[in-house]
């Protein structure tokens, strides 16, 4: 007992002393464009896999250089995988240090180099301990599979995802039979073919999530694989304690659990750091307040998140004339011929990032934010940052007193249209906006115009005249609308403000590094299978 005491605090030393997000020091962003598995179930029992990963890294990220991915078991020969990047071999596969059990493939000189896509292929052969007795029929194999998923704070986007299962040499049409589609998945069965002499399930979805586990799932007789591969599943409540007996008894699982929270706590710390995209020095208090702020800098200085003060700018030119929406989805703006004279900089630079087509640029967004966090930076500059925060909190809670008390729906309306950019920083503002607006008329503002054109009567504009919805119908607009423009305005939210992050609030350079990375981004992922119909699969996905 006293050499376990030893080794666990050696252990607690190491991962207390090493630096925190040492390997995700980069900035990994990224698109999984489409994702292919097939499953090859052998006659001995064993199981090939083979994946094809096509990946966009986002042009503001850094490159691509590994792929972790995922394997069911530890039942695998690292020398029987393989894999290629657009149609060249790699040669170094190893054991991945974040998925496990899984393995990292390394990119090298054929790294994903931001802006560009690559396609991604490996192949795993002979992976064992896949079949077991189907649970409801036990003179049927079964075999469960989940295809690798990866880490929401690295992907964005959906993927175009096929999975294909190869049954055994010799099953007949009439003979196997799919276990129920994953939830939300838009096939209720898969498709059923026959190619090589083998029957195929086919799944398909061209919107699946990339960071969501799926699990499919097939049986058929026994007879065509080698019994000696068919396990016996246990039942769950046997495998329940069999679990918890391993966790109290064995000292390496209670030392690998303390791992697992110090790796927890620290990518959870990573992840808030990265949305904390104020630098040190407005961190710093000074006395007094500052006012005269309009309601983005206060938004800035109460560190809304990006989206949402990116909404707010988008709200305020509206109100200006400044620019329309001419498109819900994708998000298209037409910015005015003669623009408003007395527009603050950061307006200006949201306008410079509208396109020839009317989308926006992140990476100008992201150089627009970054100069408006200095400005209000400098603006702090020797004020009272946490007195600053309740002085504009004060606005905003005044703001909403103001629209909830009025007498009519003149004024309400009048007084919402006044102070939406206030309102707007509440942090319930989808509530009070449905509450407030529950009944009786509204008088549409003179910028509806320029953001919900189609939904005026026919030849009629505020300009001429007013115009009123119900009030029901109008909370409902506004709340979708600005809801649905802070999900469309960036793709990651993570990901644009990280960008921002690295600018003006990055982390601190470590004295040395735990990682053995030469640089660039990395996709990380994990799978698991489960056999039996109806068992549960238990593995963790994400990413690192």
């Amino acid at each position: 007992m006293r050499r376990w005491r030893t080794v666990l605090l050696l252990m607690m030393l190491v991962f207390l002393l090493a630096p925190a997000g040492t390997a995700r020091a980069q900035t990994y962003s990224f698109t999984l464009d489409r994702e292919e598995v097939d499953v090859w179930i052998n006659r001995d029992g064993t199981v090939r896999i083979a994946y094809a990963f096509t990946f966009t890294c986002d042009a503001w990220a850094d490159s691509i250089d590994v792929v972790d991915v995922g394997l069911p078991n530890e039942a695998y020969d690292l020398a029987r995988i393989r894999a290629e990047v657009d149609g060249n071999p790699l040669s170094r596969i190893e054991p991945s240090p974040y998925v496990q059990p899984g393995v990292a493939v390394y990119l090298g000189i054929r790294a994903i180099l931001p802006g560009r896509s690559g396609t991604v292929r490996v192949w795993v052969d002979g992976v064992g301990k896949m079949l077991y007795e189907d649970s409801q029929d036990p003179n049927d194999a079964s075999v469960e599979f989940s295809p690798t998923w990866f880490d929401g704070e690295l992907v964005h986007g959906s993927t175009e995802m096929t999975v294909r299962f190869h049954l055994p040499p010799g099953v007949q049409p009439e003979e196997p039979r799919w276990h129920a589609s994953p939830s939300g998945w838009p096939q209720e069965q898969p498709e059923a073919y026959i190619e090589e002499g083998r029957i195929v399930y086919r799944w398909t979805n061209p919107d699946a999530q990339p960071d969501r586990q799926y699990i499919f799932g097939a049986s058929f007789p026994r007879s065509y694989v080698d019994a000696s591969a068919i396990q016996k599943a246990p039942s769950p409540v046997l495998k329940a304690l069999e679990a918890v007996g391993r966790f109290l008894l064995n000292p390496i699982v209670i030392i690998g659990a303390f791992i697992v929270g110090v790796v927890v706590l620290g990518h959870r710390a990573q992840a808030r750091r990265r949305m904390a995209y104020l630098p040190p020095e407005m961190k710093v208090e000074g006395v007094g307040i500052k006012r005269g702020l309009t309601a983005v800098e206060a938004a800035i200085v109460l560190e809304t998140p990006l989206n949402r003060v990116l909404t707010m700018i988008l709200f305020g030119l509206l109100k200006k004339g400044a620019l329309s929406v001419v498109q819900d989805d994708p998000l298209r703006l037409q910015k005015s011929e003669l623009p408003p004279k007395g527009l603050y900089p950061y307006e200006q630079d949201f306008l410079a990032a509208i396109d020839d087509k009317g989308a926006l640029q992140e990476k100008k967004l992201q150089e627009m934010m970054i100069a408006l966090v200095k400005e209000v930076n400098n603006k702090m500059k020797g004020f009272s940052r946490k007195e600053t925060a309740a002085y504009y909190r004060d606005i905003i809670r005044r703001a909403w007193e103001q629209v909830e008390g009025a007498q009519t729906p003149e004024v309400r309306s009048r007084l919402f249209d006044e102070g939406l950019e206030w309102t707007l920083l509440d942090e319930d503002f989808e509530r009070r906006t449905e509450r407030t607006f529950r009944e009786g008329p509204v008088y549409v503002p003179t910028w509806w115009g320029h953001y919900r054109p189609w939904v005026l009567p026919a030849g009629r504009t505020p300009a001429t005249g007013p115009i009123t919805l119900p009030g029901a119908d109008f909370a409902a607009k506004v709340v979708r609308g600005v809801s649905d423009t802070a999900a469309r305005i960036v793709r990651s939210l993570t990901g644009f403000t990280g960008g921002v992050t690295q600018v003006t609030n990055p982390p601190p350079r470590p004295s040395y590094s735990g990682s053995s990375r030469s640089g660039g981004g990395c996709a990380c992922a994990c799978a698991c299978a489960c056999a039996c119909a109806g068992c549960a699969c238990a593995c963790a996905g994400g990413g690192r």
